[in-house]
């Protein structure tokens, strides 16, 4: 997809790319272009094997990002959900009769 200088700057509010990562990246580019992958810092660093639209590469950064969190959430409510099934009066639910208590008569007469 071709990115105009209006994607970016949503990008940029919006947190998909980190505004401070992309200054170190493309120091002296303009807000109004879009830098190319030759322009990189990285790239004229041959620390990135290039090739790619660095929009993309910040975006494909945000997302990996974004799925490591989803995957510790994810394995945090699967061990919540787990212990619940098994242990079901440990995780805060009631009983809605007191332990000990006769249930075969009214005792509230006594």
């Amino acid at each position: 997809m071709k990115y105009t200088p209006r994607h970016i700057k949503k990008f940029l509010e919006e947190g998909k790319i980190d505004p401070n990562l992309w200054q170190i990246h493309f120091p002296h580019i303009l807000p109004s272009h879009v830098p190319g992958c030759s322009e990189c810092e990285d790239k004229k660093n041959n620390l990135c094997q290039g090739g790619k639209n660095p929009v993309d590469c910040f975006l494909g950064i945000h997302a990996e990002e974004e799925a490591a969190k989803q995957e510790d959430t994810d394995r945090k409510t699967h061990k919540a959900k787990k212990s619940k099934g098994f242990f079901p009066d440990a995780k805060g639910k009631k009983r809605n009769v007191p332990a000990g208590a006769n249930i075969t008569f009214d005792q509230s007469k006594m």
